[in-house]
């Protein structure tokens, strides 16, 4: 999943969470969905600055 669509997903979620859960499954479903996506936003975000800085390396 591609970061934009990631965050898209994540404020949907959000939305959903700040609403009343019919029951307790569905809101440990959320959370635990909205956890796998920060996960997933994070490794592509330290990718990012793996990246950056290899780039700022050559550069020198």
């Amino acid at each position: 999943m591609d970061y934009n669509t990631a965050i898209a997903e994540l404020e949907t979620l959000l939305a959903r969470l700040q609403e009343v859960p019919a029951d307790i499954d569905q809101l440990h479903a959320r959370v635990a969905r909205a956890e796998a996506i920060i996960a997933g936003c994070r490794a592509q975000l330290r990718g990012a600055e793996e990246a950056l800085a290899k780039l700022g390396e050559t550069e020198e």
